[in-house]
């Protein structure tokens, strides 16, 4: 009698081809289903500050620019990695001895949602209610960015106003994300069989389906917040993702 449970000789999954060969040159360790599961987090780890800090080194240039920082300004930021990506230290450089940054990091937080697969309001997964500047005083900020957390919002329409309650008049809003598994790497990824094999085998393992990771393209971005801003606009540029807009003078 046929074994319903048992599964065809070649759908074993990325990880169920390792030959003895392999095993000979590298041990048995490599068997190990544990050890698997941490080398995939471990390819991870590290991966943003690599990204900005060595590969997206003129993304980071044109970003400052369009944030307009200056010396004795006050910056609000929030994201992901905002230390070890060289963000904090170079706004702090910007603004100098007289200005103020204020940085909210919300990586473990992001991990956290994801490990328990948290859902947000608008039915993504790792996203949340974001309550992190209630304290900050109106038209308070001259900049105010969300750099690598953009993902992690349940509703940019609602922290886009509050974002934009603590900015002064006629300065920016910058959110910047280098994406990962949103559509348009979807897109790339059904192109290249080597791109599949390394992102099922990296993959495998994670608690969730990772085509619910959360995304917002730079059209929902628009759709959510054009209507808040002066000159919205955004660029794309190898998986970066920047969108911008500068907060409008009062009426007169």
């Amino acid at each position: 009698m046929k074994d319903p449970n048992r599964k065809p000789p070649w759908n074993r999954g990325p990880w169920g081809y390792v030959q003895p060969w392999d095993t000979k040159a590298l041990g048995e360790t490599i068997l190990d289903v544990e050890e698997q599961k941490r080398w995939t987090r471990v390819m991870l780890f590290g991966g943003l500050p690599y990204m900005w800090r060595e590969l997206a080194g003129p993304m980071n240039t044109i970003m400052y620019s369009l944030m307009e920082v200056k010396p004795g300004d006050k910056v609000f930021v929030i994201g992901e990695s905002l230390g070890p990506c060289g963000w904090v230290d170079d706004l702090r450089t910007m603004v100098g001895p007289l200005g103020e940054v204020r940085a909210v990091e919300i990586l473990e937080e992001a991990r956290a949602a994801y490990d328990a697969r948290k859902v947000g309001r608008n039915g993504k997964m790792a996203c949340w209610q974001w309550n992190y500047t209630r304290e900050i005083a109106d038209a308070s900020c001259d900049a105010v960015a969300c750099l690598q957390a953009v993902q992690h919002c349940d509703d940019w329409r609602e922290t886009g106003a509050e974002l934009l309650r603590i900015l002064k008049p006629g300065r920016r809003l910058m959110l910047a994300e280098v994406y990962i598994f949103g559509a348009p790497f979807w897109a790339r990824l059904e192109t290249d069989l080597h791109l599949q094999y390394w992102v099922d085998k990296l993959t495998h393992y994670f608690p969730f389906d990772i085509r619910d990771t959360p995304y917002y393209s730079p059209q929902e971005l628009h759709q959510a917040l054009d209507d808040q801003l002066e000159q919205p606009e955004h660029i794309e540029w190898k998986g970066i993702e920047l969108f911008w807009g500068r907060k409008p003078a009062p009426a007169r």
